[in-house]
């Protein structure tokens, strides 16, 4: 495989970046000129300078490639212009398909996401799960409206396979779950309620992404997702793994002031909120996706959920993020 991955500076895309090296493969990374890549020069990886707004960019590209990875996304529960996010998601996946298309290359991996399938309330989402009409939250309609665009080109001919993850966690990740262990662990949660979460481990993610290149049917989504929690469970569980006693629960709705309180302060000093009002509409609301066609058709293993998270809580306390030392922390001389 020789594929070219967008994204490739971020969380997921560095991750599946090296994921592809250790498998042998020849991999190729477009990044804005701004986009920092000593870590990818360093790994012996390609680098391209780009930009998904500019569609000659990954022509370019993506020349001599079999395999496109569109990983690129503006990713965050807060602080998002709508606009702005709208306009990169659907251009940008305009862009990188029809750059695809172009070249002719065997197989395009889209990376959607499983909030943008769009469950009811109630509902555990699979890949033909019809779309509930309204959104919980901006990025939410930015993914959906992203994936329509990608799976649009299906009918030029585009080898299109969509790869839908849950909530991804791991070492690595600073978005809104790795925010939210931090903030739980160093014990500014005040509370947690019984909102529904799907989450997958980052090096599922990875090899669902592999996997999809390698078995995918084209037209197919794939929802990556290996544990469905309330946050009460997973914020219980990370507690006990850190040693440390876990918040009180509450009934949902008290936490809804919360959120919006908390998203007016962070409106004035910039910083991310400990609970944003679009992730506790997404909790309250029930994210729950079902990751098993992964597993019958590409063959994918899901992490223990425990395992998973020990490993996240270990990577936070390398990385200086927590105040005290986590009971599973492995002790080096």
């Amino acid at each position: 495989m020789r594929a070219l991955v967008t994204g490739g500076t971020g969380f997921v895309g560095g991750a599946l970046v090296r994921a592809l090296l250790n498998r042998g493969e020849q991999v190729r990374v477009m990044a804005r000129a701004a986009s920092k890549t000593d870590t990818l020069k360093s790994w012996g990886v390609e680098i391209v300078r780009g930009d998904i707004l500019d569609r000659a960019s990954i022509e370019a590209a993506l020349v001599d490639c079999d395999t496109l990875f569109h990983a690129a996304a503006l990713y965050d529960l807060w602080g998002l212009d709508e606009a702005e996010l709208l306009r990169t998601e659907t251009e940008g996946t305009r862009n990188a398909m029809e750059a695809a298309l172009t070249v002719g290359v065997e197989k395009v991996i889209y990376t959607s996401t499983a909030v943008a399938i769009g469950e009811a309330k109630g509902q555990v989402a699979v890949e033909d799960t019809k779309h509930r009409g309204y959104f919980l939250s901006i990025y939410e309609k930015a993914k959906h409206a992203a994936e329509q665009v990608a799976f649009s080109y299906l009918d030029k001919g585009l080898p299109l396979v969509s790869v839908n993850p849950a909530a991804i966690y791991g070492p690595g990740d600073r978005k809104p779950t790795g925010r939210f262990i931090v903030n739980l662990l160093n014990g500014w949660v005040p509370a947690l309620f019984h909102g529904a979460l799907s989450l997958v481990y980052i090096d599922d993610a990875v090899q669902g992404h592999i996997l999809a290149a390698d078995k995918g049917r084209v037209g197919e989504r794939y929802i990556l997702s290996g544990t469905i929690d309330t946050l009460t469970e997973l914020g219980g569980l990370a507690c006990r793994l850190a040693g440390r006693w876990p918040p009180l629960t509450v009934p949902g709705p008290l936490a809804a002031p919360y959120a919006a309180g908390g998203e007016a302060l962070s409106r004035i000093t910039r910083r991310p909120p400990v609970l944003s009002w679009e992730t506790y509409r997404l909790a309250a609301h029930g994210f729950r996706a079902d990751g098993s066609k992964a597993v019958d058709e590409l063959g994918l293993q899901y992490i223990d959920r425990q395992e998973g998270l020990a490993r996240t809580i270990n990577w936070c306390w390398e990385q200086g993020l927590l105040r005290h030392r986590p009971a599973c922390c492995k002790v080096t001389s």
